[in-house]
């Protein structure tokens, strides 16, 4: 079953789950229920280096928000 998931960081940049290319920040993505394991790949400009959320009961409008911060 597909669930939601918005990866909120200033700037775009792609969003791999689980090692996959899955869209770019700032978008509403569709993931697999369950535990996944989210990162923005390279440059490793951003705090934490990946984020393990478990994503259940959302839907395309009111995804799980998952917040990265540019490192200063």
């Amino acid at each position: 079953m597909l669930e939601w998931v918005k990866i909120v960081y200033p700037r775009t940049r792609d969003v791999y789950v689980d090692d996959e290319l899955c869209g770019e920040t700032n978008r509403t993505l569709a993931v697999g229920r369950g535990t996944q394991r989210i990162e923005l790949g390279t440059p490793l400009d951003y705090t934490p280096r990946r984020r393990t959320v478990t994503v259940i009961g959302t839907s395309q409008i009111r995804p799980l928000e998952v917040d990265f911060t540019p490192k200063s």
